[in-house]
């Protein structure tokens, strides 16, 4: 989810960049042959949950604006500019692995369910594995806008549906009403602790206030947490177990809450160059597998560093090639047209905030 440069958060740049940092080195260890010495590295594949918290909380700040200003949310504008976004990349790249899948196993039947997200509920993938955390960001695309809205007109009585909806993936895990802990309805504690996070900061000044004061000891503490997540994989003698995606989304959500705490750590929360990973975060996580797959073939005897290194250019250049060529062009003609224009949206939350008193707010149907 990207933006202008000029209105980006420094911090949640490092954010994305520390996202993907974490996937990449879990999915190298894996292709490297997961040796003992590494292999607890691989927790780091929980760097998709810091990706949706981080969804959550863009998508949840955007929408929670638009209901400020215009009691209520363009669907149509919302749902285009969502999948201007996420499909052209991400259809262009299923394009190259069905091609490959075609040509290396002929025999093997066309599976539809990756055209339109569902692979997640088929069980373990058996091509473009990363997709699965595509389909629950897609699911949470196509729920979160209209959700909001139905639990602004429940006025009181939203705080039920509320709670029944931040403890249902809790109670799915719990009871094991699932095939696979990739299925959306047990994997999006993230997108939705983001987006509560969104709306406490719009709707519950106070709380958030509270909140932030008190995130540098809550992400000292959830860091603390997640290390020992690690130490426990280096070593199983202690006995811990690897948390839920519950306790991942709570830990990250400390990360972004100390990366919004104010306008100076929002400034100074970064390093040189995550900004370029950031920019670049959807292409590497969509390539990096295929950088990988060519790696494992021929440089599985080099060193693990060498192999690491290798695999974060590779990764980059080919992420180049479908940011320049894909995403950008994409996303700039977002702002070219009236369904997606993010200008045309602020244009109607002014018509809609000179509306005559006692005016009704009209809701823009999808």
């Amino acid at each position: 989810m990207s933006g202008h440069p000029a209105t980006r958060d420094r911090s949640l740049d490092l954010l994305r960049a520390m996202a993907i940092a974490l996937v990449i080195t879990a999915h190298s260890v894996l292709a490297y042959g997961a040796p003992d010495a590494l292999a607890p590295l691989q927790l780091g594949g929980t760097g998709v949950d810091l990706f949706f918290v981080l969804s959550g909380w863009l998508l949840g700040g955007q929408l929670a604006k638009e209901l400020s200003r215009t009691g209520s949310i363009d669907l149509r504008r919302f749902w285009v500019r969502r999948w201007m976004r996420t499909l052209p990349a991400y259809y262009v790249v299923l394009a190259f692995t069905m091609l490959q899948q075609l040509l290396a196993h002929p025999d093997h039947p066309f599976r539809p369910d990756y055209l339109v997200f569902l692979q997640n509920y088929h069980g373990p993938e058996p091509f473009f594995a990363v997709s699965w955390s595509l389909c629950v960001e897609e699911h949470f695309y196509l729920f979160i806008a209209p959700a909001l809205l139905l639990l602004v007109r429940m006025g009181s009585w939203r705080w039920i549906p509320v709670a029944l909806l931040f403890a249902m993936p809790y109670v799915c895990r719990h009871m094991g009403w699932y095939s696979t802990h990739e299925e959306t309805h047990v994997h999006c504690d993230g997108c939705l602790l983001g987006v509560a996070l969104a709306m406490c900061r719009q709707n519950a000044p106070q709380l958030w206030r509270a909140l932030t004061r008190a995130a540098p000891v809550l992400v000292v503490v959830a860091t603390l947490l997640y290390a020992a997540d690690f130490l426990g994989r280096w070593w199983p003698s202690l006995g811990w177990q690897d948390f839920s995606p519950g306790i991942f989304a709570l830990i990250f959500g400390t990360w972004v809450l100390l990366a919004c705490r104010s306008d100076w750590w929002r400034e100074h929360l970064y390093v040189p160059g995550a900004r370029y990973i950031a920019l670049r975060s959807y292409s590497i996580y969509l390539l990096h597998p295929e950088v990988l797959a060519l790696l494992k073939r021929f440089a599985l005897h080099t060193p693990f560093l060498l192999f690491y290194l290798v695999a974060w250019v590779g990764s980059c250049l080919v992420a180049e090639v479908l940011y320049r060529a894909v995403e950008k062009p994409i996303m700039d003609a977002r702002e070219k047209l009236a369904m997606s224009s993010s200008s045309s949206a602020v244009r109607e939350a002014g018509r809609e905030n000179r509306s005559p008193p006692g005016g009704t707010v009209k809701t823009i149907e999808p």
